[in-house]
């Protein structure tokens, strides 16, 4: 892992080189993150629907352990009770912390040619998941808000394709990408009501490459994959390019800090989309880039019992 500095006009923009930390053999690896509690490294391979866990070993993610849904994967969370969420195709999924799965009811409608994609926790405990259409692109995908007691609300609509959601340091703000729109969106949050008649603010567009996953470290500054570009840039909350990742595989699908200290980037990539390659697409790498990331919200949810298993149902 090295860097170099080039300089534009009067900024400064950091190149950061990762290193592949596993070989490549995912299709569309998405959604890295760190268990503090279990000191593993997390992600999905969302096509495959594997949930998987690694332990970062220098320079290397060592695959310990797989979960495969039977359908897609398209984000992993970590959950209060020590389990995990995922976003499964058509609603959510948990992994107790025994390892008993269980899935929700379809939250999309009547809509077939849809599924879930990447989410998030918010700093509340709730999940955040977004939408994309399976065939030819409708206009029409959704932002969702889903609490522990099974409400779903919808945060944003008229996306074209759902993808990284993130949080500022504070919780005051969420960040969430439209890959296809090419724009990365803010707006304000709380612990209240979310308030849909403010619009969401364009932070970033027209961006080299597509915007894929997305994570804000401690300083408040966002990392946000290049579909298509072979990197991940690191933008300031005003939208000033600050750094560049770069990554030897053309599709680039999440950022996320790693490790005891959060200090280690890991980037997701994939093969999906792609005919032939010679780089490491489909691996996982790690770069040093001098931040640290935040620790990820947990689920206040039941993974054993979740707010639709018949227990719950029964003593309602």
């Amino acid at each position: 892992m090295s860097r170099s500095i080039e300089h534009e006009g009067a900024r400064s923009v950091t190149t950061f080189r990762s290193t592949p930390a596993t070989s490549p053999m995912f299709e569309l690896a998405e959604g890295v993150l760190f268990d503090e509690a279990a000191e593993l490294v997390r992600w999905v391979d969302i096509w495959k629907g594997d949930v998987l866990a690694g332990r970062l070993t220098g320079d290397r993610i060592e695959i310990i352990n797989s979960i495969n849904l039977g359908q897609t994967a398209g984000a992993v969370a970590l959950a209060s009770d020590g389990g995990l969420l995922l976003a499964a195709a058509r609603g959510l999924a948990t992994v107790s912390p025994t390892g008993e799965i269980s899935f929700g009811p379809d939250l999309l409608g009547e809509r077939r040619d849809v599924r879930f994609n990447d989410g998030t926790v918010d700093p509340q405990g709730r999940f955040v998941v977004g939408t994309l259409a399976l065939g030819e692109e409708t206009g029409t995908e959704v932002l969702l808000r889903v609490s522990a007691d099974g409400t779903v609300e919808t945060l944003r609509n008229g996306i074209r394709l759902s993808n990284g959601v993130a949080f500022a340091p504070d919780g005051g703000t969420i960040y969430h990408v439209d890959t296809l729109a090419n724009t990365v969106a803010a707006h304000a949050y709380s612990d209240g009501a979310f308030d849909e008649a403010e619009p969401w603010e364009i932070l970033l567009h027209d961006l080299p490459h597509h915007p894929d996953g997305l994570t804000v470290s401690a300083d408040g500054t966002l990392w946000i994959a290049q579909w298509g570009g072979g990197c991940v840039r690191r933008h300031a909350p005003t939208g000033e390019l600050l750094d560049i990742v770069t990554v030897d595989a053309v599709q680039v699908s999440c950022p996320g800090f790693v490790g005891p200290d959060l200090d280690v980037l890991a980037i997701t990539t994939a093969q999906e989309g792609l005919g032939t390659w010679s780089d490491q697409s489909g691996a996982l790498f790690l770069a040093d880039v001098g931040a640290v990331g935040l620790p990820p919200h947990a689920w206040v949810g039941d993974t054993t019992t979740p707010s639709w298993h018949p227990q719950k149902a029964a003593s309602a």
